[in-house]
């Protein structure tokens, strides 16, 4: 690698650097700009971004995120399937921090006096990984049950406080799912040190008796770790078929809906999430 080369990538990282010095800033900044959402919404807002300005940050330095770009894609798009969030507003947030990362980007080159070449490729990559960005997004929304998703990552345990955590189930229920199902709800409950754990099935296709046997066993499993499981978003046509096979639910929590489970527990346990 010449001086040149070596002196551009210093620079470069100082670029990654001073983006996510700022992210605080970007992500105080974008939400002052839309104040339509609860603050309940707002606040997985704000982790969100923060993830995706740092994950746009190390596309700068690395042409190889795919993994990581999968991870966030699949996270993002079952989160915002969960808060009742369209595309559209993931989207304008990407196009949103483009602009404004790019800008920093402009003026730093310029600071650095960073070469014209040099300047060109930084952008290039940038903007490519913000495409790239945006393609997994929209496929995780659209396609969750991808082929191009991992095994691992179709479990997705998404934290929203220091003891509230989310996992969105979507597709079927088999046996081997169920097992993984187990195992990933007990490990990241107790690694991340859950109190509760939010059990989406909105996008759970078939609920039959091997499937409520299954929730049930892992319901079980989670409260002797300490730890109260709760179900959400058994949709009416689900609900009238496990109701036709026999199968009651009466010793776990249920809700409609994630924002209803979420204020149940903000206002029942005190627990902040502002």
């Amino acid at each position: 690698m010449s001086m040149n080369a070596i002196h551009d990538e210093n620079k470069y990282l100082e670029f990654i650097n001073n983006i996510v010095d700022e992210k605080a800033k970007l992500i105080q900044e974008r939400t002052n700009e839309d104040t339509s959402y609860p603050n309940i919404v707002n606040v997985s807002l704000r982790k969100w971004r923060g993830e995706m300005i740092e994950l746009l940050a190390q596309s700068l330095r690395s042409h190889d995120i795919q993994r990581s770009l999968e991870s966030w894609a699949c996270s993002s798009g079952t989160l915002f399937k969960q808060l009742d969030l369209s595309l559209e507003v993931a989207i304008e947030d990407l196009h949103h921090f483009r602009d404004e990362i790019g800008k920093m980007i402009k003026t730093d080159a310029i600071k650095s006096e960073l070469s014209i070449e040099s300047f060109y490729e930084l952008l290039s990559v940038f903007h490519s990984g913000v495409d790239r960005a945006i393609y997994r997004l929209t496929t995780a929304y659209s396609h969750p049950l991808s082929e191009t998703i991992s095994s691992e990552l179709s479990i997705p345990i998404v934290k929203m406080t220091d003891t509230i955590a989310i996992l969105p189930l979507i597709g079927d229920i088999n046996s081997d799912r169920a097992k993984d199902l187990m195992e990933r709800s007990l490990s990241q409950g107790s690694a991340l040190g859950l109190s509760y754990l939010i059990i989406d099935l909105s996008g759970v296709s078939v609920v039959d008796t091997m499937v409520a046997d299954q929730l049930f066993k892992v319901v079980a499993a989670l409260k002797l770790a300490g730890i109260q499981a709760i179900l959400t978003g058994i949709r009416p046509e689900i609900a009238q078929t496990m109701v036709n096979l026999g199968i009651v639910i009466k010793h776990i929590p249920t809700f409609a809906s994630l924002h209803t489970a979420l204020i149940h527990l903000q206002k029942t346990k005190s627990i902040l999430l502002i």
